[in-house]
């Protein structure tokens, strides 16, 4: 458990973000600061008057349960409230910069983000444990049972192959939080022309198929620097564009944005995790730098400090990285996107988390395996994405 430091507790506590209540918030209601009381705790958020928050409520757990008429209403209320407690623990525990990223975007914006990327952590983790054959099998499956019940949250009950009257929601809180989140989309911008909610099952399983791929590669490694970009493209650029969607963000521009800012934080995280890989016999180091510097995969398995060749192949990874951040930066301020969408920016500070360790790569001059780089300074990294949410930039 990570011991609290002052940002954590005034700005950041995991007990401080009521992600379910922005959940139910309208995006045309006439917003106020209202005080909300969570457990033993109370704190502001801008949310809607209490009469709108009440009929929301009702309004999306009776979505949620209308072939259910026995169900309790408050009991779904607390259930919803402790699933979404357990994506914002499960982003704590496995990707703490991307936990404080998330509990910086405004309350009433929150939840979308918080399920979505609980949900690639997830998968992420999956295929992070998957070393050796029986490992792969299990992995494999674990992946396969999310692909499965992907489409049938997004499906409509009266398209549903079976009776429409059996749930299709699986019993697991992350599914259930992003059931929550695509029924609050269709509630709120289903009337808007532009809503696809068939994008969102369309981007998600791109990721997962990708998760999947590189499972099944095994120990192999990417055949090209192109092949590693792409994968990180699927793998994160998607879940970008899908929470873009959600917060109904819709555009070429905002689309080209979360393409390169997710390509840049799946590179960044190829790198991060090299010293874990590593030790599993594994390494996203493509075959075409190994090439270029004479360097074997059973080198990069050893994880010595100091090798030039490896040092020489990090730089130009985390060089693609630096120029992908730039680029999502610098279609953002083209195209005004910060004027159209005030709350994009916080949606995308990942950028903020990215950059710092790159920048630390660099201080330790590209030396991947230095244990430095596997420690994140708590209160260093929540002062960062503290300034850059208040400056509403990434």
């Amino acid at each position: 458990m990570r011991k609290k430091t002052f940002f954590s507790s005034f700005f950041f506590a995991q007990e401080e973000c009521d992600a379910l209540s922005s959940l139910m918030l309208s995006s045309s209601s006439r917003s106020h600061r209202a005080l909300v009381s969570v457990g033993s705790r109370r704190f502001f958020v801008n949310s809607a008057s209490s009469s709108s928050l009440s009929y929301s409520f009702r309004r999306t757990i009776t979505t949620l349960n209308n072939n259910n008429n026995d169900s309790d209403e408050n009991t779904k209320i607390a259930q919803l409230r402790e699933d979404f407690r357990h994506c914002s623990a499960t982003l704590r525990q496995n990707d703490y910069e991307t936990y404080l990223c998330t509990n910086a975007i405004d309350a009433s914006k929150r939840a979308g983000p918080l399920a979505l990327r609980a949900l690639n952590c997830e998968t992420a983790g999956i295929g992070t444990h998957s070393g050796g054959e029986e490992n792969k099998d299990i992995a494999l499956v674990k992946l396969r049972w999310w692909m499965d019940h992907l489409e049938s949250m997004f499906t409509p009950t009266t398209r549903r192959k079976k009776s429409p009257s059996v749930s299709r929601v699986p019993e697991h809180p992350i599914a259930r939080c992003i059931n929550a989140v695509a029924t609050h989309a269709k509630e709120v911008m289903g009337s808007d022309p532009s809503f696809n909610d068939t994008r969102y099952v369309t981007w998600i399983k791109r990721a997962i198929e990708a998760r999947m791929e590189d499972v099944e590669k095994g120990s192999n490694a990417f055949d090209s620097t192109k092949d590693l970009e792409l994968f990180a493209r699927e793998t994160h650029g998607n879940f970008l564009l899908v929470t873009l969607d959600c917060e109904n963000i819709r555009s070429m521009a905002s689309d080209h944005v979360a393409s390169h800012l997710g390509t840049a934080i799946g590179l960044t995280n190829s790198l991060r995790g090299a010293k874990i890989n590593a030790r599993n016999r594994k390494t996203y180091f493509p075959m075409d730098l190994l090439a270029e510097e004479n360097l074997s995969a059973e080198t990069v398995y050893e994880g010595k400090v100091g090798d030039e060749r490896v040092k020489n192949v990090t730089h130009k990874i985390a060089s693609a990285a630096v120029g992908y951040l730039a680029a999502a930066r610098r279609n953002f301020t083209e195209n005004k996107l910060g004027e159209k969408y005030p709350h994009m920016a916080k949606l995308l500070l990942q950028a903020t988390t990215t950059e710092r360790w790159l920048e630390k790569l660099e201080k330790y001059d590209f030396d991947v395996f230095r244990e430095e780089l596997q420690r994140t300074p708590p209160l260093l990294t929540q002062g960062r994405v503290f300034v850059q949410a208040w400056k509403n930039q990434f």
